[in-house]
């Protein structure tokens, strides 16, 4: 279900890694990783390299290098040559309107710096804000659906390199220690070369290769830092400058292995969770939960970068309650740089941020997430008629399935399989991994296929109305349909019939145990006046209440639900109900962010739908805003 003609368009859409099965049988639950975002890493080397400007270049990555043409995204550096300007380099999805700073850089400085980018198509796209410049990229793996790729692990940091580096490689033993397994495919390291006394490049790269991929690019007597992946070979990287010798230090802040229980990787558009004033004292920054990224995620990808320094320092962004014996970035006076970072969130969902001396600010960017099998993407599945017979996920937290098909007084022929599938849901959130939802009409007494005559339903059950309604009557005897007449009381009784057989008759099994929505929406019938639509709605609310159903919310828009019901007094029982609000076609952060939204009758949003790509096809996504 999603709101019929909705003409909010939000942004563009990010892909969710999502299982799926056919609308039937509830899946085994279990707490295995996906196949689906799985890490698949290479040797480093050069996937592409050219001019360009402040336009988007295209740059096709799947399909070579190793790169799939199915990759969903790839870990890549972008390394800056002979910029004209002072800017930054952005790389994202190929059509993106997003603008990620992956790096900044000062008239003709080489720098590089590492992300991870979603792909769309195989492509991304390259810029750099001002000026032109020579970007290379060179790529150290790939995430997509694979079942013999690797799964992510998060550490707190730990050493594994501090010496001087040169041109001869220095074997570095990863597996085995700081927390590495013996069988662990590649590593993330966070690693910064210190006052090189001449300008060059740091190469971390697998045991024995002789790639001659840059990892860390760096002027004479300037410190800075970056994030790397590497492959392993027979557990081991190897470290090495491409002149003379350099100070270096690595850190190792987690790992990739082909155990099912590790994460795996979910891209999304990049998006600022925070902007901080930075100083000595770390400072939280709440990233699970908005930005984009689920609650239940154990770790974020993030571009951190520092600027507005009152003095030279060093950036550090960490996992709330760790530290690292690397910063994050080495910066001086108001410079602006920064760098890329796997922070994990088990503390809070938490990231912190603080400088070494004086104050600066820091901007954190998130643009992707990882999560393990034990909770599913942390997001609901809204589903009903039209899904009969389709594939659809079977990652959701939670799902909510429609008991009718097209009309309120008719049956969704798929409920059953639709409840077998429900029961399946991973849970992990504040809503209840199986909900129902209802659909509200009153097209009146001239429409309706059936409209009450009096207070007692077919069955003998009788219908008490609020008081200030009356009772539902008759029509005058003789009077054709068309000059019925539609009133408070009949249109509560209409209501609370439709409520009635879906609790009772749709074959739901003791209503009482779910949470319940009354969709109200201008696509289904409904009067010209509010006053009798509100009466119907609370007629639906009595039934469910009647069902012993504690746990009722509206479904809708603002504009839907104004149009439909109008202002609602403080004395009707609609008035305070939670609201799940639908916002269209969206992303994750802005479902996230549409929680503030005001709710329907002076309810709070409990929950919002947005509408997001399934496989060829698109499926109702939700977000619980608690």
């Amino acid at each position: 279900m999603h709101i019929r003609n909705v003409v909010v368009a939000i942004g563009a859409v990010a892909a969710v890694i999502a299982g799926s099965v056919m609308a039937g049988p509830a899946p085994t639950a279990s707490a295995a990783a996906p196949v689906d975002g799985r890490f698949t890493p290479v040797t480093s080397a050069r996937a592409w390299s050219g001019k360009v400007g402040t336009s988007p270049t295209s740059v096709t990555l799947g399909g070579r290098n190793g790169i799939p043409s199915s990759a969903t995204a790839v870990v890549l550096t972008a390394t800056v040559s002979g910029p004209t300007a002072s800017g930054y380099v952005s790389v994202a999805p190929g059509g993106s309107g997003a603008s990620p700073s992956i790096q900044n850089f000062g008239p003709k400085q080489s720098i590089s710096g590492t992300t991870t980018v979603g792909l769309v198509g195989g492509k991304a796209q390259v810029k750099v804000s001002s000026g032109t410049a020579t970007v290379a990229l060179d790529v150290a793996g790939w995430y997509g659906s694979s079942s013999g790729g690797s799964t992510y692990t998060p550490l707190a940091p730990t050493n594994v390199l501090t010496g001087t580096v040169g041109t001869g490689a220095t074997r570095i033993v990863v597996a085995g220690k700081a927390g590495v397994p013996s069988n662990a495919t590649a590593v993330v390291l966070q690693a910064d070369v210190s006052r090189p006394a001449a300008a060059g490049t740091l190469r971390l790269t697998p045991a024995g290769s002789a790639a001659g991929i840059a990892s860390v690019t760096y002027q004479k007597g300037v410190t800075v830092a970056n994030t790397v992946t590497v492959r392993l070979s027979g557990g081991a990287v190897q470290a090495r400058v491409s002149s003379g010798s350099a100070r270096a230090l690595a850190d190792v802040v987690g790992y990739y292995s082909p155990s099912t229980s590790g994460a795996v990787f979910v891209p999304s558009a990049p998006v600022r969770a925070a902007t901080v004033a930075a100083g000595t004292t770390a400072k939280n920054v709440t990233v699970a939960g908005t930005a984009g990224v689920p609650r239940n995620a154990v770790a974020a990808v993030i571009n951190a970068k520092v600027g507005k320094g009152s003095v030279g320092g060093s950036l550090r962004v960490v996992g709330a309650g760790l530290a690292s014996s690397v910063p994050t970035q080495v910066y001086a006076k108001g410079q602006t740089i920064g760098n890329a970072l796997i922070a994990p969130l088990a503390s809070g969902g938490k990231v912190s941020a603080k400088v070494s001396a004086g104050t600066a600010t820091a901007y954190v960017d998130v643009v992707g997430y990882f999560i393990d099998g034990s909770t599913g993407s942390g997001t609901g599945v809204d589903v009903s008629y039209p899904q009969c017979g389709k594939t659809i996920p079977t990652d959701q937290s939670f799902a909510i399935v429609g008991v009718n098909a097209s009309l309120a007084n008719t049956t969704n022929p798929c409920l059953q399989q639709q409840l077998a599938w429900a029961a399946g849901s991973k849970g992990g959130t504040a809503q209840p991994k199986t909900q129902l939802y209802s659909l509200f009409t009153n097209p009146g007494a001239t429409l309706a296929s059936k409209w009450p005559m009096s207070n007692t339903l077919d069955d003998g059950k009788v219908v008490p109305t609020p008081k200030s309604y009356g009772v539902c009557r008759a029509q005058a005897s003789g009077v054709p349909q068309s000059k019925y007449v539609t009133t408070t009381a009949c249109s509560y009784v209409y209501g609370f019939a439709r409520a009635y057989e879906a609790s009772t008759k749709r074959g739901v099994s003791n209503a009482a145990q779910f949470r319940w929505w009354l969709d109200v929406e201008t696509g289904l019938s409904h009067t010209r006046t509010t006053t009798y639509n509100l009466a119907a709605l609370e007629g639906m609310i009595a039934a469910l209440r009647d069902a012993r159903v504690t746990n009722v919310g509206i479904y809708s828009t603002a504009s839907h639900f104004g149009e439909i019901m109008g202002s609602v007094p403080s004395t009707s029982s609609a008035r305070g109900l939670p609201s799940w609000l639908a916002i269209g076609p969206a992303r994750l952060d802005q479902a996230q962010s549409a929680c503030s939204s005001a709710g329907f009758a002076g309810g709070t949003v409990a929950m919002t739908q947005y509408v997001t790509a399934f496989g060829a096809s698109q499926i109702d996504r939700d977000w619980s805003c608690r």
